[in-house]
């Protein structure tokens, strides 16, 4: 699957096309950017939009606010985000356990 050229003299690699993620990830483990260089193009200005968010007010006892902001110090985060993934890593679990969600 590796195929060859010659250009300026040298013989330069070219990427091959892959069936699948995990056959692109064994690839790359494997072989240098630097052997392909030549396959790559300039990118235009990338743009990275961050999903739109809205405000949610959850009232919780000032007790169990303390432990979450503890628990988010421990973890380097602020304790909102702490929630945020939290709240985000249940609600996954429950999609994948409940059919009736998945399409919302």
């Amino acid at each position: 699957m590796n195929v060859q050229y010659i250009k300026k003299g040298k013989k330069m690699k070219k990427i091959p096309q892959f069936n699948s993620d995990a056959e692109c990830a064994e690839f790359w483990d494997n072989n240098s950017i630097v052997d392909y260089i030549d396959e790559f193009e300039k990118a235009d200005d990338i743009v990275f939009e961050k999903p739109q968010k809205q405000v949610v007010t959850l009232r919780l006892e000032r007790e169990f606010i303390q432990k979450l902001k503890a628990m988010a110090h421990h973890k380097g985060l602020p304790y909102s985000s702490l929630i945020r993934m939290w709240l985000v890593e249940k609600a996954n679990e429950e999609v994948k356990t409940r059919k009736q969600f998945e399409k919302v």
